[in-house]
């Protein structure tokens, strides 16, 4: 899209006030697409093949495409995909992001007691975390029913652990695509910050300017300048999540918080403006480290799945291998 629609986007940004939508279709889509390609083969090849890295990167998109749908479905799924930072790293509530308690509720509470609206705060880091533990989930269900599938004798029961697989796999698509647009979320510097949509905290002494630049950066100059192969080619090595996921998950959101002020140093700077090769290196880096981390994220909730409980009686895959479940189709099926 030309430079000359951006720039007026930027001077017509009331009507993106509230409704920035992080990387835009464009940038949720190839950054989902690039982490899944990059995927080893040792993951599942239904995870793999092209229809399925279509299919998640459009899924990438959905948290975005599920706003207006009532009072209720939107006050509670909108604030998911940020969290306000103030200048110096905390929360609304005075917290840092290592200091965050361990549930949403908790969080929520700790807003309150404050006097401020949990809404106003945003909660990226527990979306992120349940979307994430969804996947585990969704996989260690698949673990355990393809297992099952290549076992069972009964016919009626073979079909059944197969038509379920095949459920999971559709399911477990969805899922990613949830999980990628949050890991996506917290690449883009201004959904962690208060400054989300030009400077508005009172200390200034950059002179950052204060113009809605959230939607046209991410959107349109994202769009009109970055391609897949940009994120490719910015996707660092695989880093193994070795501590509990909300100390890693919470590592990531410092690194995407650490470009805030160097995302309005380089706007100040005109690095975004046609044909200036900063902006795009810029946000090819961000998208690229985004991609690396949901490419991250998912060889992580596979090694998890393994010891991820499943069913209606909980046992883990290797319970499953050993022939520790007296009764496995009705642990899986269900006998209620």
């Amino acid at each position: 899209m030309r430079f000359k629609l951006l720039a007026a986007t930027f001077l017509t940004g009331a009507a993106i006030a509230g409704a920035a939508w992080a990387w835009g279709a464009a940038g949720h889509r190839m950054l989902a697409e690039e982490a899944v390609r990059a995927l080893p083969t040792y993951v599942p090849a239904f995870l793999r093949n092209p229809a399925a890295i279509a299919d998640i990167g459009e899924y990438a998109r959905e948290p975005d495409r599920w706003r207006g749908a009532g009072d209720v479905h939107d006050a509670e799924r909108t604030p998911a995909h940020f969290i306000d930072l103030d200048k110096d790293g905390l929360t609304l509530a005075g917290q840092t992001l290592d200091d965050l308690p361990k549930t949403k509720s908790e969080f929520e509470a700790s807003l309150r007691a404050k006097g401020i609206d949990p809404a106003k705060s945003g909660y990226l880091p527990y979306a992120t975390i349940d979307a994430y533990q969804q996947v585990v989930k969704d996989m260690a269900y698949w673990r355990v029913l393809s297992l099952m599938e290549t076992r069972e004798t009964d016919k009626v029961k073979r079909a059944w652990y197969h038509a379920d697989r095949v459920r999971r796999e559709h399911l477990t698509l969805s899922d990613i695509g949830v999980l990628a647009h949050y890991v996506g979320d917290a690449t883009q510097p201004l959904h962690l910050s208060v400054n989300y949509n030009g400077w508005t905290e009172s200390e200034n002494p950059n002179g950052f300017t204060a113009q809605r630049i959230h939607g046209p950066l991410e959107g349109d100059y994202v769009r009109a300048n970055i391609s897949a192969a940009d994120i490719r080619a910015n996707m660092p090595a695989y880093t193994p999540c070795t501590e509990a996921v909300d100390v890693c998950v919470k590592a990531r959101l410092k690194q995407g918080y650490a470009q805030v002020v160097p995302l309005y140093q380089l706007e100040k700077d005109g690095g975004f403006k046609e044909g200036d090769p900063r902006g795009k290196a810029f946000m090819a880096a961000r998208l690229g480290e985004g991609a690396a981390n949901l490419r991250d994220v998912l060889l992580d909730a596979w090694r998890d799945s393994k010891t991820m409980p499943v069913g209606y009686k909980p046992a883990v895959y290797d319970d499953f291998v050993g022939n520790k479940v007296a009764d496995p189709y009705g642990v899986l099926y269900g006998n209620d």
